[in-house]
C-alpha cells in the first residue's frame, strides 16, 4: 500500500480504499490526538460521498482512542464546520470531502483552533507522528465520546442572516438559480432562501448519483447550461459551488459565467478605502489598479491551504479572495465560505439596485493579449481544463473555469471559448518576454492535445 502525503493541494489525501483505508484514516485520526492531547474537542464533518462516511468514522474512532471528544456534524459544509470550531470552542476540526482531483480520492481538510487549515509545517508533523506510529493511547475510563450536533445547520444559516442586510435582500425579493454540486448545502439552502425571501431554483441539491462519478467543483458544461437556464428563468444571477461549499462562482444575468478574476475585482472594488486585502500571486493584476484608485493594500500569498487565512489574520485584511473562487469575509469566518459569498452577492445587488452584468461591465480594464486554439472534437471542454492541470502540476491553478499555467514566471490564462471547440490563451500588461512564454505554452497544449488519445 502507498503511503499517505500531501496532494497537488497541500492537503492529505488519497484513493479510496488504496492510499487511504479505514485503518489508515483510524491512524490519522490516533496522530491528531496525540499532537492535541486527552480531553479535547474536535469537530467533525463530511460530505454525501460513501467513501467520506466511512473515513471520517474511522478518523473519529482514532480521536477517541486518544482521549478526544468528536462533535460529529454527519453530512455538513466546510463553511459551517470551520464556523463550528470557534462556536464550540473546538481544538480542532476535520472535514471529509471528494477530491478535486480525482472521483475516487478523498481530501481530508484539517482546522485549528481559530478555524484556520492546518500549515504545511503541522501537516508534515502529523504525518510523521503517523508515519512512526507513536500515537499515545489513553486509559479505557479515559476514552472519548462522539456527540451529534443536530442543530448546527440552523445554527449557521441564523449567523449568516444576521451578518448580511436580511431586509435590504428581502425587500427585492430576488430570484436566483443555484447549482449545490450534490454537496449538503442542499441541507442550508433552504432555510437560508426562507429567512431572507429568495425565489430560488436549486439544482442537483440531492445525494450523488449511485453509479456516476462526481467531482469536487463544477463541470464546465454544467456551468453553460446553469447559465441558459439563469436566462430562461429571468434570474437576477446564478451561483454553482463546490461539493464542500467552499468555493463558488457565479454567472450573471445574462448568462455568461464570470470568471473568478473579475469576481475578484469587482469584491475588491467594493472594500472600504485604505483597507487591506489578501489574495493569491496568480490572480488578475486587475486588482492592483482598482487597489490604486481607492487606496488599497493588496498582499499576496501562494495559496497553499490557510494561506489567506493566516495573512488576513496577520495583516488585518477586511477581505480575502482568490481565483480558485475562495472568498473569506474574516469578521465571520478565517475560512473560505461560498454560502456566505453567495449572501453577500444578493446584499450587494440589492444595495446597488443594478443588473450583475452592469457591475461587471464597470469594471476597468488592462491590457491583455489573447490567442486561440483548436482542440479535437472528441474532447469537451471539462476533460481538457482537468487534463491541463493535471499535465502542468505544481505550475497550474484550476480557476474552475479556466486554468491558470505559470510558465518562465508568466501566468498564461487558458479558458474554453463558448459554442466552440476552441481555447482562448491570454496574459495581462504583456511584455515580449509574456507572448513568447504564451506560444511556448500554447504549442506545448497543441501538442498534448492532439497526441493524447482519451
Amino acid at each position: 500500500m502507498m503511503s499517505v502525503n500531501l496532494l497537488g493541494d497541500g492537503r492529505i489525501g488519497g484513493g479510496v480504499n488504496r492510499e487511504l483505508t479505514p485503518e489508515v484514516s483510524s491512524e490519522l485520526g490516533s496522530a491528531l490526538g496525540t499532537m492535541l492531547g486527552e480531553r479535547v474537542l474536535v469537530v467533525a464533518a463530511r460530505d454525501y460521498y460513501p467513501p467520506s462516511r466511512m473515513l471520517k468514522r474511522a478518523f473519529s474512532a482514532g480521536l477517541m482512542s486518544t482521549g478526544v471528544t468528536v462533535v460529529d456534524f454527519h453530512a455538513a459544509t466546510f463553511p459551517e464546520l470551520a464556523f463550528a470550531v470557534k462556536k464550540f470552542g473546538a481544538k480542532a476540526g476535520v472535514h471529509f470531502a471528494v477530491s478535486p482531483f480525482h472521483s475516487d480520492h478523498v481530501n481530508i481538510r484539517l482546522l485549528d483552533y481559530l478555524g484556520i487549515e492546518f500549515s504545511q509545517d503541522r501537516l508534515n508533523q502529523l504525518l510523521r507522528l503517523f508515519d512512526n506510529k507513536h500515537f499515545v493511547r489513553t486509559l479505557p475510563e479515559r476514552i472519548g465520546w462522539v456527540t451529534y450536533a443536530e442543530y448546527i445547520h440552523e445554527i449557521y444559516v441564523a449567523s449568516v442572516t444576521s451578518y448580511v442586510d436580511s431586509e435590504v435582500i428581502a425587500h427585492q425579493r430576488p430570484r436566483i438559480a443555484v447549482d449545490v454540486n450534490f454537496g449538503p448545502a442542499a441541507e442550508v439552502l433552504p432555510d437560508m432562501f426562507s429567512e431572507l425571501s429568495i425565489d430560488s431554483i436549486t439544482l442537483n441539491a440531492h445525494k450523488p448519483p449511485a453509479r456516476h462519478g462526481i467531482r469536487h467543483i463544477p463541470s464546465y458544461e454544467s456551468l453553460i447550461s446553469l447559465g441558459e437556464l439563469v436566462k430562461a428563468a429571468s434570474a437576477e444571477f446564478g451561483a454553482a459551488l463546490s461539493i464542500d461549499a467552499g468555493r463558488i462562482i457565479f454567472i450573471d444575468d445574462k448568462g455568461r459565467i464570470i470568471d473568478t478574476d473579475k469576481l475578484a475585482a469587482l469584491l475588491v472594488s467594493s472594500v472600504s478605502r485604505g483597507s487591506t486585502v489578501v489574495t493569491t500571486l496568480t490572480t488578475s493584476k486587475l486588482i492592483d489598479k482598482i487597489a490604486q484608485s481607492i487606496k488599497l493594500k493588496i498582499v499576496r500569498v501562494r495559496g497553499l491551504p490557510g494561506d489567506l487565512s493566516r495573512q488576513i489574520r496577520r495583516n488585518r485584511g477586511v477581505l480575502g479572495v482568490s481565483d480558485e473562487g475562495e472568498i473569506i469575509y474574516p469578521t465571520f469566518s478565517l475560512s473560505p465560505d461560498g454560502l456566505l459569498s453567495l449572501s453577500k452577492m444578493l446584499e450587494c445587488v440589492a444595495k446597488e439596485e443594478r443588473p450583475v452584468s452592469s457591475l461587471i461591465n464597470s469594471l476597468p480594464e488592462i491590457s491583455v493579449h489573447k490567442e486561440e486554439i483548436s482542440y479535437p472534437e472528441r474532447y469537451n471542454a471539462t476533460y481538457v481544463l482537468d487534463y491541463l492541470y493535471s499535465q502542468f502540476a505544481e505550475n497550474s491553478v484550476h480557476a474552475i473555469s479556466s486554468v491558470k499555467i505559470i510558465h518562465k514566471n508568466t501566468i498564461v490564462k487558458v479558458e474554453p471559448v463558448k459554442d466552440t471547440k476552441k481555447l482562448r490563451l491570454s496574459v495581462e500588461m504583456p511584455s515580449r518576454k509574456d507572448v513568447e512564454a504564451l506560444r511556448e505554452i500554447r504549442d506545448e497544449i497543441s501538442n498534448l492535445l492532439s497526441g493524447k488519445k482519451k
